[in-house]
């Protein structure tokens, strides 16, 4: 159309001279052409990031259904168990006091050793629903923790405002600390992170034997999935022989569902 028009002498690009209309058609045509380009690429690069995004709410969803599936199973079986033993022996205990003391001393015992088993069986099943070092040091310190290479360094205090990217920042440390090492045999390990315009950039990076991939159902795709479902963005850098680098950017305000 702009060019039609311009032949025609009509439209705001005819001048003088049939050179300078030209020249002014196409470098318009030109701008056109590379603002759609570019539009184009951020449109795409959105649905992309979306499609990702989907998909990893939908795995977290189904491993948060197969956790309480397990959850589930591990009280009926485990915690829930003992504390119906632990109920019958404190009722004979309390039948037998009467008569024979010496009988409910040993069954008072024998129900301090179920209560001491049944507290360690829900300490280990709730163990990774939230750490409660976390609630208790903020982000700063809990990660000390996770790490026995040396004199962990510390974050700052400024990066803690978000409850949900503390949890999430703490966990793809964790997760990170413990593959690189139990399995890239790292000799150090250097976490740091850093709040600045409303996002906190957390990277992890390690000597080890490198090679780290995000096959399915693997550690580090679900430290992705913890990522996006938050709005953030997760990147992996592990060449054989070159170490490991994680780096997540997580957003102050977390994507709405």
């Amino acid at each position: 159309m702009a060019v039609g028009i311009t032949a025609n002498e009509v439209g705001a690009f005819v001048t003088h001279s049939i050179t300078d209309s030209a020249l002014s058609t196409q470098l318009y045509l030109a701008v056109s052409a590379l603002s759609t380009l570019c539009l184009a690429a951020v449109v795409s690069e959105r649905e992309a990031f979306a499609e990702r995004l989907t998909t990893s709410r939908a795995r977290l969803v189904e491993a948060a259904a197969g956790e309480r599936r397990r959850i589930e199973q591990n009280l009926h079986d485990g915690a829930q168990q003992r504390l119906t033993a632990l109920a019958v022996r404190l009722h004979l205990a309390a039948e037998q006091a009467p008569e024979a003391p010496e009988t409910a001393v040993g069954r008072l015992e024998a129900a301090a050793e179920e209560v001491s088993a049944a507290i360690e069986e829900l300490r280990e099943l709730a163990h990774g629903i939230h750490p409660s070092v976390l609630t208790v040091y903020g982000l700063a310190r809990a990660h000390g923790g996770c790490s026995t290479f040396g004199d962990p360094r510390p974050l700052a205090r400024g990066a803690l405002h978000a409850r949900r990217r503390q949890v999430t920042a703490y966990f793809v440390i964790s997760e990170a600390i413990t593959n690189a090492r139990k399995h890239a045999d790292a000799r150090s390990i250097d976490v740091r992170a850093a709040a600045s315009r409303g996002v906190l950039r957390v990277e992890i990076v390690d000597d080890g034997r490198g090679g780290a991939t995000e096959s399915a159902g693997s550690g580090l795709q679900g430290l992705r999935d913890r990522v996006e479902a938050i709005g953030g963005s997760f990147e992996v850098d592990s060449a054989d022989g070159r170490g490991t680098r994680i780096v997540a950017v997580l957003p102050a305000t977390p994507a709405s569902a």
